[in-house]
Parts: C-alpha cells; structure tokens; sequence
C-alpha cells in the first residue's frame, strides 16, 4: 500500500482538476472529500479532470466512509456532466466505463496520461454542446 495523495482545484469556474495517486485509507478518503466538496459547490454543468497515475483500490474502510457520504458525492455528481479520467491503470478504465453507464446524466471517458490535450478538448466539446 502506498502512500495516497489527492489534490483538486478549480481551474476554471466549471472545470475541477483532481490529481490522484496510492491508496484510500478512510482517513485520506475523509480528507478528499473534504477538500473536493467546496471546490465544486458552486459549479454547474461542470468538467472534472482526473490524473489517475499509481492509483491502488481503497480500503474497504475508505469505501465505507464514501459510502457514508454517498448524498454529499450524489449532489456533487449533479454538478457534474463530464470526467476526463487520465490513467494506465486498466481496473481504473473499466470502472470508469461502469460508472458512466450507471450514473445517470454522467459521461465519463477514460484517456492514457499523456492524452491531456485530448482529454481538455473532449470535455470542452460536452461544454459547448447544447443543453
């Protein structure tokens, strides 16, 4: 188990850039979550880049603390149309698929790391598509 970094800023008034590496203990989850719900409470129809490099399964204790948080992470989800996941990790790939075909109103796409070019203009074209 490594040891997990989580930052997010707000680039742009409706885009977030999440950074993510190690793996989730529920503390480190409590402080992600903490720091993440101020930077997007005030978006709308937002993007979420996220850099996913070394990133390791949670604990089931940190799965249980976002679990224990899931109306805060569903109202945050809402202000929310497009993630940009930038990663190797396959499982990541394949969970990022799962979560946008569950997730209602929610696309998620998954590039390798060095398509950040890609993945900006992916989300750039769901901001200016039409509501």
């Amino acid at each position: 188990m490594t040891e997990p970094t989580f930052t997010a800023t707000l680039e742009r008034p409706n885009l977030v850039v999440m950074e993510s590496s190690g793996s989730m203990d529920p503390v480190s989850m409590e402080v992600a979550l903490d720091m993440l719900v101020p930077v997007v409470k005030d978006m709308s129809h937002g993007g979420m880049l996220v850099r996913a490099v070394g990133v390791e399964w949670p604990s089931l204790a940190a799965i249980g603390v976002e679990l224990r948080h899931w109306g805060q992470l569903m109202a945050m989800v809402r202000k929310v149309d497009r993630v940009a996941v930038l990663t190797d990790d396959g499982w990541m790939r394949n969970l990022a698929a799962v979560e946008s075909f569950l997730v209602p109103n929610l696309e998620i796409c998954s590039f390798a790391p060095d398509e950040e070019a890609e993945a900006r203009a992916w989300l750039e074209a769901g901001a200016a598509a039409p509501a």
